[in-house]
């Protein structure tokens, strides 16, 4: 059976991205590596951006007055 990696968390996602730049800024890094920690880095901030998003849609849905109970499904918006 394959297993599916569990997606790290917001705040862990924010403290890899933390890293890094901080790694980037002390320009110690090679051209190459510059480049993958770069790539890297844009990738968790479009999936903490994303996440930001779907709990921005929660927030809305839960606060839109609808009396009606909603189920959230950050895939459907």
């Amino acid at each position: 059976m394959a297993s599916r990696k569990k997606p790290l968390d917001f705040e862990e996602k924010l403290h890899q991205l933390e890293e890094l730049v901080n790694d980037m800024e002390k320009g110690t890094l090679s051209l190459e590596d510059s480049l993958k920690a770069f790539e890297a880095g844009i990738k968790i901030t479009r999936e903490c951006q994303q996440a930001l998003k779907d709990a921005q849609l929660k927030v809305d849905m839960l606060t839109s007055g609808s009396s009606e109970p909603k189920v959230f499904d950050p895939e459907s918006g």
